[in-house]
């Protein structure tokens, strides 16, 4: 009986190690042609946001600019291949050798870059349709690979890694391990990459391809290009986060006063529950000036869950926003624990 058990817990061991091996890479038509699978560890979509430390910094730089955010744009490895058989064995590795590797921009489009062939449709697919099956003797794929070294002030907070447009369907590694999959194209891909992380230097791996099941969704009147189309970056929130917002601002029958009801997300990362936090919300007009402070009730969440809040206020006469004045606000959320400190602000 103990030989059996220490039989199979060998073999789970030998499982789990060699499990990225024979993964994404052995088996990327399951993914590519499978209907059923379009996303592989992503997060819940939501706002997109950058946690600032406090209220002006917040009010004075864009979401790139946060202290726990880090862009990823710019010069990547690059190797292209006309079937996803071409991508390089172990590319993903965080010992590849990739110094002959070509180099390309991010964001763009290889096919503007001088790989695979630009094409323009109007409705019809490039190929004889077999949905969801794409041609195995001709679907280009870029591998691609970028490192970077990960802020010391990030230790102990949950680390995301966004790609914002990647057409159509792409495979993630984070220093050699399996971290996501994303098969939509026009959509963003958010990945919480914590686990996979270490201090200091880390490589991410990306695999794009430029047909799959989620490339019929696509026929239309345009240019039929592939890559990593938009911003590629990464954001550090503390334990307790901000996660997600909703805004309703309903004017009154006379279009005079306007009710602001806010709808807030809030993730524990912790294994551990948190309770006595609250937010606060803070309206400023086009000048920065602050029209309204709404706060709500203290809250708990339980361990590894989220909690939604709802918090509100009557705005009185607000500068409604046209085409021929198009007045706009600026809200501010503070997440607050329980000794007072706000631990994070968007």
């Amino acid at each position: 009986m103990k030989t059996t058990t220490l039989l199979f817990v060998l073999l789970f061991f030998f499982v789990k190690l060699f499990a990225q091996d024979a993964g994404y890479l052995k088996n990327v038509y399951h993914y590519l042609e499978n209907t059923s699978v379009f996303e592989i560890n992503q997060e819940e979509g939501h706002v997109p946001l950058a946690p600032f430390n406090s209220v002006g910094e917040a009010l004075s730089k864009n979401r790139y600019q946060s202290p726990w955010s880090l862009l990823l744009n710019g010069t990547w490895k690059f190797h292209y291949a006309d079937t996803p058989e071409g991508t390089p064995e172990g590319f993903y590795r965080t010992d590849f050798n990739d110094r002959k590797w070509d180099t390309i921009h991010v964001p763009s489009n290889w096919e503007m870059q001088g790989y695979s062939d630009p094409l323009f449709r109007n409705i019809a697919t490039p190929f004889i349709p077999d949905p969801p099956n794409v041609p195995r003797e001709y679907n280009p794929t870029g591998s691609y690979r970028k490192s970077f070294t990960l802020p010391k002030a990030w230790k102990d907070r949950e680390i995301f890694l966004r790609l914002e447009k990647t057409a159509s369907a792409s495979f993630v590694w984070v220093n050699g391990k399996e971290a996501g999959y994303n098969e939509g194209a026009q959509e963003p891909a958010e990945y919480n990459i914590t686990k996979y992380l270490k201090s200091g230097r880390n490589t991410i791996a990306v695999n794009v391809y430029k047909y799959s099941a989620g490339y019929y969704l696509e026929d239309q009147d345009y240019w039929r290009l592939a890559g990593i189309f938009d911003d590629v970056w990464l954001y550090a929130a503390p334990g307790m986060h901000i996660f997600d917002w909703f805004a309703t601002t309903d004017l009154d029958e006379t279009y005079t006063n306007a009710k602001l009801d806010l709808s807030v997300t809030v993730k524990n990362y912790f294994t551990t529950p948190r309770s006595d936090y609250y937010l606060r919300a803070t309206l400023f007009d086009s000048q920065k000036n602050v029209v309204e402070v709404i706060t709500s009730e203290k809250f708990s969440v339980p361990n590894k869950a989220s909690q939604n809040i709802k918090l509100g206020a009557d705005i009185i006469n607000p500068a409604k926003w046209s085409a021929e004045h198009p007045n706009l606000y600026t809200l501010t959320f503070e997440l607050i624990n329980p000794s007072g400190k706000t631990e994070e602000v968007i």
